[in-house]
């Protein structure tokens, strides 16, 4: 038998006037988050360089300083982007093609696209929201710091080390999707195809954030997993609300 969760996750969103709000509401925190950084991080390296060694950083963690690369971050931007490209048309594609095979009309394939990008958005947006929320508490330097303390680690955004943002964006999104169509009964061969293509990006994301020297293994690491369950938390919440 199916447990509570899959029967919730399997069962179709609904969309009510107030997603509207809440997802603005997301957005803006989050918005308001990222532009409070110069007021919330404190650059500690510069003051205390001894604070910001080798030494102090998890030894699982410590193949990643002395990374630096300009290549794998413009890499990690790009799987980032296409991970929320995805996201985004792919509910938009799947519910345009139902109308067009004459399963859905117009407008009902049109309001399901548009539940499913909402909840989509939801899950990003909070997700940025815990994201830093995570940075204001831990303020962890990125590794390129340990290079240069005083250096480095004068500007406040070198202080978000802990967790990646882009991995978790693209966990969020990529989770989210694979939910939203999921329980719009996409095929399983297409939802094996979908999760296979999110696991790749959320993988390659992480590992070139690592490769540029933005995050550690920890910090993905965590910023997969909690993108991943936002996203769960996020579509079983609207499946609870259909009941």
């Amino acid at each position: 038998m199916k447990s509570e969760l899959l029967v919730r996750l399997h069962a179709p969103p609904r969309f009510r006037k107030r997603d509207l709000l809440i997802t603005l509401t997301a957005a803006l925190l989050w918005t308001g988050a990222v532009f409070s950084r110069p007021y919330v991080l404190q650059p500690y390296c510069a003051e205390r360089t001894d604070a910001c060694t080798a030494a102090n950083v998890l030894a699982f963690d410590r193949p990643g300083l002395g990374l630096n690369s300009r290549e794998a971050d413009h890499l990690s931007d790009m799987t980032q982007r296409i991970s929320g490209a995805l996201a985004l048309a792919a509910p938009l594609a799947w519910n345009g093609g139902l109308a067009v095979l004459g399963r859905l009309s117009p407008a009902t394939a049109l309001a399901q696209a548009g539940t499913d990008i909402l909840i989509i958005l939801q899950s990003v947006f909070w997700n940025g929201v815990a994201t830093e929320a995570a940075h204001a508490l831990i303020q962890r330097p990125r590794p390129f710091v340990y290079a240069s303390p005083a250096d480095m680690g004068v500007n406040p955004a070198h202080y978000t080390s802990f967790y990646s943002g882009h991995t978790s964006f693209a966990a969020a999104a990529n989770v989210a999707l694979l939910l939203v169509l999921m329980a719009r009964g996409a095929p399983y061969g297409l939802l094996i195809l979908m999760a296979s293509l999110g696991q790749g990006l959320i993988l390659s994301t992480a590992f070139f954030r690592v490769l540029a020297g933005r995050h550690f293994v920890t910090d993905v690491l965590a910023g997969a997993v909690a993108g991943a369950l936002i996203a769960l938390g996020v579509a079983y919440l609207h499946k609870r609300r259909t009941e």
